[in-house]
């Protein structure tokens, strides 16, 4: 049985922390690794992580100075010894089932990412649950099916790019740090991620609750945002990487790469409208330095068209997807 190393970051949340551990020590899958990494918590965090390593052997605690969670994500990625790698956010809480069912559907598909539904909770009388409807296992070695999950990810289902409802292969992580200081870390490994995954499964199942408070860390305002217009540039340039493309389909999935892009951007715009005009800029340079690869005819007309009528493109995408529109 394969171990499944857990990695939780750890920052003043004495107040759910226990419910957090008490669900991951009692899991039915018992071959786990436990990493908390307590990033210089100024409350009683601390003294919990160590009095449940104390009952618990597969606990390992690490205490440092506080730096952010994306630091103590990269310290727990240096300690880790498991096959696959989970994520669990401190204030949260899992189902006692959680890597059980998704270790069992990762050894049914050999999938790289294995991925649960979720819910939003609020309070025991208020959850929102995600939008995952059905099991599916998508083949990104095939250019339809990896066309089909970048539209079901975004529109279909609406799922985030979260790191926490996943159960990851460890070789996954090789090279990937990360970013310092910065929230939002999530979506800047993201893409890499999927770029390096062969196949993806998705489990019907709410096994995460993702807990939602005001002062959480997604809900304020902050100026290590990877949002903010800096970051934006890097983060695309960064993700437009030809080396994550080689072989027969490498324009093929680079063209893919290029259209999902555009379409996490489009979304973006209708949450962050005061950055979409730098990040339009170079996704429409990139594409059209598409035009001039050697790719069928019906990808440079649909490239064309979004390079260069981008308005009218994104017309037609709020026809077809009308969620896209900022209530």
């Amino acid at each position: 049985m394969n171990k499944i190393s857990i990695i939780i970051p750890i920052y003043n949340v004495e107040q759910y922390l226990p419910q957090c551990l008490d669900s991951i020590i009692n899991q039915t899958y018992k071959n786990l690794e436990i990493i908390l990494i307590n990033d210089g918590s100024t409350d009683n965090s601390g003294k919990i992580c160590d009095n449940y390593a104390k009952v618990d052997n597969r606990i390992h605690v690490f205490h440092k100075k506080n730096e952010g969670v994306s630091s103590a994500r990269n310290l727990g990625l240096e300690k880790c010894t498991g096959d696959f790698i989970g994520f669990v956010d401190p204030d949260d809480f899992i189902e006692l089932n959680m890597y059980e069912l998704l270790y069992n559907e990762q050894q049914k598909t050999n999938a790289d990412i294995v991925w649960s539904n979720y819910c939003f909770y609020y309070s025991l009388n208020k959850k929102i649950p995600g939008e995952i409807t059905s099991n599916i296992t998508y083949n990104l070695f095939n250019i339809i099916e990896k066309n089909n999950f970048y539209s079901d990810l975004f529109y279909k289902y609406q799922m985030k790019a979260y790191l926490v409802n996943k159960l990851y292969k460890k070789e996954l992580f090789s090279n990937i740090k990360f970013p310092y200081k910065k929230t939002f870390e999530d979506l800047f490994i993201f893409i890499y991620l999927i770029s390096k995954a062969a196949k993806i499964s998705f489990i019907n199942k709410i096994l995460y609750y993702y807990r939602q408070r005001d002062n959480s860390i997604c809900n304020q305002n902050n100026t290590h945002s990877i949002f903010n217009p800096d970051m934006i540039e890097a983060y695309i340039k960064s993700s437009i990487d030809y080396k994550y493309f080689s072989g027969n389909n490498r324009i093929s999935n680079l063209l893919l790469f290029n259209t999902y892009l555009y379409t996490l951007k489009n979304i973006l715009f209708y949450q962050q409208r005061n950055i979409y005009q730098l990040e339009e800029k170079y996704i429409i340079s990139q594409l059209k330095l598409l035009l001039k690869t050697n790719i069928p005819l019906k990808n440079k007309i649909t490239i064309f068209r979004i390079a260069y009528f981008p308005n009218l493109y994104r017309k037609i995408k709020l026809l077809r997807h009308p969620k896209l529109i900022k209530k």
